[in-house]
Parts: C-alpha cells; structure tokens; sequence
C-alpha cells in the first residue's frame, strides 16, 4: 500500500477471507508493511467470511497469537462481530491516540495547535523572506 495509507492512523484492521488462503499467508507482508510506517499503534486480525462455513471458527489461526494481536471472526455478509470490531477498534484506537509517544503523533498534535496568523504577526516584516538583504547605500 501507498505510505499514505497509514498517515496518521491510530489502528489497524488487517483482514484475511478464510475462503482464499493466499489472504492469510499475505498478513506476515501486510504487517511486516505496517510496522515499518505505523510501529507502535494497535492491530486487530479479523478472519472474515465465517458465514460461508461456520466450521472455520473452530480453526487456530496462529499469526494473531503469534503477534499477540487480537483476533475476530467475522462476517460482512450477515454482520456476525462486525459492530463489536469497530466498538474495540475505535476504543483501542482512542487510547493510542491519548496515549502516544510516538514521534509523529506528538509533531502532528503540535501542528494541529500552532496558530499561523499569531505567528506571523511576531516576524518583523511580513514582505521579506530570510534570506532578503537590505540593499547597501553606496
């Protein structure tokens, strides 16, 4: 994905179909990916499409457990955890924001209250830049 992308992202939901096996083999890239952008905010795994077969959820699916993220099964089809993955992603995401020492959060939260129009007023002549000089009188 773009860098873009994680710009500023507070949470991650990193999603596999259970019926296409090459989407679960692909979360090692995708969060290898985010971790090099995003290296400390909040990861939940959802395994999606349980609604095709219910037996998957009696499968162990141990990239989750590895990273020790946690993980959801999932349906967007009939909404099965659906509601409740977005509840715990918007709360984990909300203390991570709270919370975070992360370089660029703590640049981002000083940009979003640095005030441009006091700013300027304080330089001493607003038409010239820094590296104008005065002309010399000779």
């Amino acid at each position: 994905m773009h860098a873009s992308y994680y710009h500023q992202a507070h949470a991650c939901i990193m999603v596999f179909d259970v019926q296409r096996k090459v989407t679960y083999k692909n979360l090692n890239n995708w969060y290898k990916e985010l971790r090099e952008f995003r290296p400390e905010i909040p990861c939940i795994v959802v395994a999606n499409k349980i609604d095709a077969d219910m037996k998957v959820t009696q499968k162990s699916f141990n990239f989750a457990r590895k990273f020790s993220l946690p993980f959801y099964f999932v349906s967007a089809a009939d909404g099965t955890n659906v509601v409740k993955l977005f509840n715990d992603a918007i709360r984990l995401a909300v203390a991570y924001k709270q919370q975070s020492g992360d370089f660029m959060d703590e640049v981002l939260r000083e940009l979003e209250s640095f005030d441009l129009q006091n700013t300027s007023k304080d330089l001493p002549d607003k038409g010239k830049s820094c590296t104008e000089e005065e002309p010399s009188s000779a």
